[in-house]
């Protein structure tokens, strides 16, 4: 007999009422991304952190099948803009760490279609600070980037001034809030 209290994705057993997904080995390796789709039998999952696995931008499109998702980490994985596209159906997404990814500029368009989102982690990324200028999620309430150019330095003082709740923080450097800049 099947027992429906639990779900099975990648040899893997999840209880069926957990709020947050995570693999129990370290670096998982998903043979098959369309094990993914089974995320969507979780009825109470509001978080998943695929960190360090291999999920591809394919798997992405089952992650944004997921629709009570508001915390997402995807750090140190091969994503690209071609998979952020999948999450802009994710109304309720608050939180999404994307360090170490293979983003870039390209994906900013995506990240203006998620008006929930309050925490943006892209330090590490192929995104300038530069690439931020046209970035518009007016309820953002932190971003972390890292940037050393001096034009990056103009344009993410004049984003936090645009973008007045949120503090930008430049990993290393400091941070931007409303149109100033604090060293650390």
């Amino acid at each position: 007999m099947r027992n429906k209290e639990r779900i099975t994705i990648c040899d893997e057993s999840f209880k069926r009422n957990i709020t947050h997904f995570s693999f129990q080995s370290l670096y998982k390796e998903i043979e098959d991304m369309k094990e993914l789709k089974k995320l969507k039998l979780f009825p109470n999952l509001t978080s998943i952190s695929l960190n360090g696995t291999n999920i591809t931008d394919y798997g992405l499109q089952f992650i944004g099948d997921c629709s009570g998702l508001e915390n997402i980490n995807l750090t140190f994985t091969s994503i690209s803009d071609l998979g952020i596209v999948h999450l802009t159906k994710l109304n309720n997404l608050k939180h999404l760490r994307l360090k170490e990814t293979y983003i870039t500029a390209k994906s900013i368009v995506y990240f203006n279609q998620m008006p929930n989102l309050k925490s943006l982690q892209i330090h590490e990324t192929e995104i300038s600070g530069s690439d931020l200028k046209d970035l518009s999620i007016t309820g953002i309430e932190e971003i972390f980037v890292d940037c050393d150019n001096p034009k990056d330095f103009n344009t993410l003082l004049t984003l936090s001034e645009k973008l007045s709740k949120c503090t930008i923080h430049n990993k290393g450097n400091g941070f931007f809030k409303q149109g100033k800049f604090k060293e650390i």
